[in-house]
């Protein structure tokens, strides 16, 4: 997940505006082999200073109260928008501009072949895209980057015609 995340984030620090400072980036990850029980880990470097999480697999994000905090939650939207709304870069989490263990979103229950959810259990799938879309708020960043407020986009989840109520004629026709 992080180096999916890491690939999107370099992508975004080479598209967005210049006049949007901060560059921020997750950190490398290695993957392991712990011999004695065969358990694969991850291990990166420790994250020193003011730990601070922006928003979480679900959706929830914090109010923001600077620039980068704009940036980090402008990203998680820009993941979206980027992917054609295939998956979504949330629990955004780390120290300043440096990041560490996000989650990978993807748009519907997608198992590999062996049946295992891709990115994870973490991977709350739609659900967690629907309460992002329902949540967020688009901040300076966001216009800057040309995105549109999810809430008011028709075929966005808020706006779903699953959510709405049947016409008289739908429930005639049901009927």
């Amino acid at each position: 997940q992080q180096r999916a995340a890491q690939k999107m984030m370099q992508v975004f620090n080479q598209i967005k505006p210049d006049d949007l400072h901060h560059s921020p980036r997750f950190l490398d990850v290695s993957l392991v082999l712990w011999h004695s029980n065969g358990q694969w880990l991850t291990i990166e470097r420790n994250l020193t200073g003011d730990f601070r999480k922006y928003n979480n697999n679900t959706g929830e994000e914090i109010a923001p109260c600077c620039s980068l905090e704009d940036l980090l939650l402008a990203f998680s939207h820009w993941t979206y928008e980027y992917s054609c709304k295939e998956l979504m870069v949330l629990d955004m989490q780390g120290v300043g501009e440096e990041l560490t263990d996000p989650t990978v979103i993807t748009a519907d229950d997608q198992s590999g072949s062996r049946g295992e959810m891709v990115f994870g259990p973490d991977n709350l799938g739609d659900a967690a895209i629907k309460g992002f879309v329902q949540k967020h708020s688009c901040n300076l960043c966001c216009h800057r980057l040309g995105l549109k407020d999810l809430r008011e986009r028709p075929g966005s989840f808020e706006s779903s015609s699953e959510d709405e109520p049947l016409s008289e004629q739908e429930e005639r026709d049901g009927d």
